[in-house]
């Protein structure tokens, strides 16, 4: 896990890429997801889902969709197909991933772990 001001930048990227569906501080509180009846799953919780442990790499692959999802019908995109919407402060155009940017956003998700 990296500094603060990587941490900060991964929360700018999930509030404008991920806090739609899994709420503000990721709980999974958003309202798209609760208008389609799914709740997202709590992103605070992955640690302690895990026995402790942060699975980086795990959540990295499941979010670009590299591994099979459990419901094949889940309302989560596969962002490698949709891309990002969005320009990050590390010069990605429209719809790039960073490979920095992405880091920050992992950073951001391990830092509210609960």
């Amino acid at each position: 896990m990296k500094g603060s001001e990587e941490i900060r930048e991964g929360q700018l990227i999930f509030a404008k890429e991920c806090s739609a569906c899994h709420g503000v501080r990721g709980k999974g509180a958003g309202s798209p997801s609760l208008a389609m009846g799914v709740v997202a799953p709590d992103l605070t919780g992955i640690k302690q889902r895990n026995g402790g442990y942060f699975p980086r790499e795990f959540v990295s692959r499941f979010i670009m969709g590299r591994l099979e999802k459990e419901d094949p019908f889940s309302a989560m995109p596969d962002f490698s197909t949709v891309g990002l919407r969005h320009v990050y402060p590390n010069g990605g155009a429209d719809g790039e991933v960073l490979e920095t940017d992405f880091a920050n956003l992992l950073d951001y998700l391990e830092a509210i772990q609960e």
